[in-house]
């Protein structure tokens, strides 16, 4: 018989069944029996300065990896604390395995210390909770959440171990309950192919169309398809269109890519669509599209399907097996006979150049102005940044004009915060994205509100020896342009405490900040500096905060889109500058109320008596 073990220890031999070699968190005395034999067991245990970090950090983590990323959070505020990073998670459905201490269970009700009812507190944010109350079963139930965290649609889960229970006293071995054995260890999600029958009659409609069009997602990261859809793409001449993790499965300089903002176009006028592992979610107008196109939808699970589409064909399969199929298929097409979609993707080709020539020149008009706008900022960024290296999204307004010009060369690379358009994420999801090659290069580009939520970690970058690029695009603001495009100066249409609305404290300099914790720092504030600054920062092989001062009154593009409608409707119409007052309240809330007008909303009478 061998000997008892304590509870955690058994906990960290599952984790490490697992595969688990690093995990983020904080120490705490409810977690610390697990925390410490995962130190002994040679865990990469980074200790961060807030939980939140540290669920970013494991979501960075997994999606560099493609696999589960792990954190851990003591009871009461540190597992409140991790709320915001398991919904970032959530939304974004990235395999997240949260470890939390709990409360204990011979105390629970009696006012005992950091007592709380995690799972309510998270049960809308995770794919499964489990509380683990007989030490017998961590094992299982570690097994089971890795399980969870890695069945299609992928997401976090969380399991809270009572301190009292793995911690109290050692049990033997052999009393696991539902103990799965030495050496088992689940891994990735087994290969899905798709229907044969199906898989031939999406190859006919695909190979036939005159008009075809793929856009693939996040699901061509996860399931690594990225050579196998540039194979069917170009033994076809379909043009591709990228989203989201999808970004870089097939480098974006391919000649065949269209990038997101010249898609419109092509989606228009396309007669057979294939949708490749992408969920069409808010970021994607929920499908709703102007195309008489014909649609072709592959996933994992049925849920993914978009009911809305009209479409020829479901699949369900994993991308790369999928696409394997589709190209045994083309193998046997004639090669002495040109595919009838050359034309089409041709003209597609000429679109984005054009499309490309308009932002260039757009981007002319904006090099020679004397404070740095944003736009001219994310063109010389995307020239001077190594092609892979990770970049990490986390600035509104920066984010906002980056994303179109990075073309990334593969999958995976671009994160961002997705359906949780929250900010602060940049810090943590830089630390895991690093340590998911061992400590190599990151650059996170943040906004003044993302220093101000997550700053504090880059101290844990330094701790670590992290050499991660922390750009941070200061234009003291939490809202670039407000007040031109709406507010008035000073906000003054928020009347006299508006106290500068969202404006922040001019002229922060965050390089000098961070200097005194070990950071190699650099300050921009001519376009022509930033080359310099990233090449020292990256000789330095430090943690590096790159300040780089940009105009405040730039006004994003979402300012103008119909997703920001609903945002200023509620300022009086009499009041609000332009052009928010033509676009907004005269032009958007008229189209989206029938007709009505906000004078007629306010003031029903106004509309009957006319």
């Amino acid at each position: 018989m061998s000997r008892n073990q304590w509870p955690a220890e058994l906990v960290v031999k599952a984790l490490q069944r697992e595969g688990v070699r690093a995990m983020f968190g904080i120490f705490g005395g409810h977690i610390a029996s697990i925390q410490d034999y995962a130190y002994r067991a040679g865990i990469d245990v980074l200790q961060v300065r807030h939980e939140q970090a540290a669920v970013h950090a494991a979501d960075g983590y997994a999606r560099a990896t493609r696999g589960p990323g792990v954190c851990f959070a003591t009871a009461g505020p540190g597992m409140t604390n991790t709320v915001t990073g398991m919904h970032m998670a959530y939304v974004n459905r990235t395999p997240v395995v949260l470890l939390l201490g709990g409360h204990k269970v011979r105390e629970e009700g009696r006012a005992t210390i950091q007592e709380a009812d995690a799972r309510s507190v998270l049960s809308s944010v995770t794919k499964s909770f489990r509380r683990v109350t007989v030490p017998e079963q961590a094992d299982l139930y570690v097994r089971m959440a890795f399980r969870e965290a890695m069945t299609f649609p992928y997401g976090p889960v969380a399991i809270e171990f009572p301190n009292d229970l793995f911690n109290d006293h050692p049990i033997p071995p052999e009393s696991r309950i539902g103990w799965p054995g030495a050496g088992v260890h689940l891994g990735r999600p087994p290969a899905v192919a798709g229907d044969p029958r199906g898989v031939a009659s999406a190859f006919e409609a695909l190979s036939r169309a005159q008009r075809p069009l793929i856009i693939a997602g996040d699901g061509v990261h996860w399931d690594d398809a990225g050579a196998s859809l540039r194979e069917l793409i170009e033994k076809l001449s379909v043009p591709l269109s990228m989203r989201r993790h999808g970004r870089g499965a097939v480098p974006e300089d391919h000649p065949l890519v269209i990038p997101a903002p010249a898609r419109k176009r092509a989606l228009e006028n396309a007669d057979v669509v294939m949708l490749l592992g992408i969920h069409l979610s808010y970021l994607e107008g929920f499908g709703d599209w102007k195309t008489s196109a014909k649609f072709i939808q592959v996933s994992r699970h049925p849920s993914e399907v978009a009911v809305n589409l009209p479409t020829l064909v479901e699949i369900t399969a994993d991308q790369d097996t999928f696409l394997h199929q589709m190209n045994a298929l083309a193998a046997d097409l004639p090669t002495d006979q040109p595919r009838p979609s050359l034309p089409w993707s041709d003209a597609c080709r000429t679109d984005v150049e054009q499309w490309r020539a308009r932002r260039d020149a757009d981007v002319r008009d904006l090099l020679g102005r004397e404070v740095i706008h944003p736009i001219a900022f994310a063109s010389e960024l995307s020239l001077l940044l190594p092609h892979d290296v990770p970049i990490i999204l986390d600035s509104f307004t920066g984010s906002g004009f980056l994303a179109e010009f990075l073309q990334p060369k593969a999958s995976g690379r671009v994160m961002d915060a997705g359906l949780s358009a929250a900010f602060g994420h940049g810090v943590g999801m830089a630390l895991g994205a690093s340590m998911a090659s061992d400590g190599g290069p990151v650059v996170s580009v943040l906004g003044d509100g993302g220093v101000g939520l997550g700053g504090g970690d880059i101290e844990t970058a330094v701790r670590y020896k992290l050499p991660v690029v922390f750009l941070v695009l200061n234009n003291s603001a939490l809202g670039s342009g407000m007040e031109d495009y709406a507010y008035g100066p000073d906000y003054s249409i928020l009347g006299a405490k508006s106290r500068g609305g969202w404006n922040l404290t001019p002229g922060v300099r965050y390089d000098q900040m961070f200097a005194p914790l070990g950071c190699h720092t650099e300050f921009v504030t001519r376009l022509d500096e930033l080359q310099g600054a990233l090449d020292r920062s990256f000789r330095s092989g430090l943690p590096s905060v790159v300040n780089v001062v940009v105009d405040r009154n730039a006004q994003p593009a979402l300012y103008e889109t119909v997703h920001a409608r609903e945002m200023f409707w509620h300022l009086p119409a009499d009041e609000v500058m332009e052009p928010a007052r033509r676009r907004h309240h005269e032009t958007l809330f008229p189209r989206y109320h029938g007709g009505m007008t906000l004078s007629e909303a306010l003031d029903p009478k106004e509309g009957s008596d006319s």
